[in-house]
């Protein structure tokens, strides 16, 4: 499941060094933290702990291109506006997760979304919208549907379905980040 990011990679004369901060947000008790948890350490805790910002660091290795990864989990409150518009200020990308089981926090999802269109410049940044918690609620296939419809067709987004319990596709998520940084990558060495 690791595969993307652990492989510290010694780095040649000739290696690019780039830095690239993937942004985690959503309302508090959707799984930010535990989505972070599982993909770098395969852990879930069941307790919740409010998060005020935690920053992990991971190095990515792409041909001659070393990236370093900063991933930051910020609050889930908006107590902290001036924060969260610092976040998206220095992000390069976002993971805008919601709850399955919280409709309301995709509302939330929402609003971060255009609050990130609003102040970084058209292709100056990546979105994933991650729905989680999928293991709590397996009746609503519908809504789920539906709302995957909005973020991909109507948003032009990518969509991963995950659970930070059981682990199902955190993986796929920071895939998708993979394959935003590459093309990134790629556009910076033309």
């Amino acid at each position: 499941m690791k595969s993307l990011i652990d492989k510290a990679v010694p780095m040649g004369k000739d290696s690019i060094k780039q830095n690239y901060r993937v942004v985690v947000m959503g309302t508090a008790g959707v799984g930010k933290s535990s989505i972070i948890s599982k993909f770098m350490h395969d852990k879930f805790t069941e307790s919740h702990k409010e998060t005020i910002e935690e920053l992990h660091r991971h190095r990515m290795q792409f041909e001659s291109v070393s990236v370093d990864i900063d991933i930051l989990d910020t609050a889930g409150s908006h107590q902290f506006p001036a924060m969260r518009k610092l976040a998206i200020a220095t992000g390069d990308a976002f993971l805008l997760v919601f709850s399955v089981n919280d409709p309301e926090s995709f509302e939330t999802v929402k609003n971060l979304r255009d609050e990130i269109r609003l102040q970084k410049q058209t292709g100056q940044y990546s979105i994933v919208v991650v729905a989680n918690k999928t293991d709590l609620d397996a009746d609503e296939s519908h809504s789920h549907a539906v709302t995957e419809s909005v973020v991909c067709m109507d948003w032009e987004e990518k969509f991963v379905n995950t659970s930070a319990k059981t682990g199902d596709n955190i993986d796929i998520v920071f895939q998708a980040l993979e394959n935003k940084i590459r093309e990134r990558i790629t556009l910076a060495e033309k």
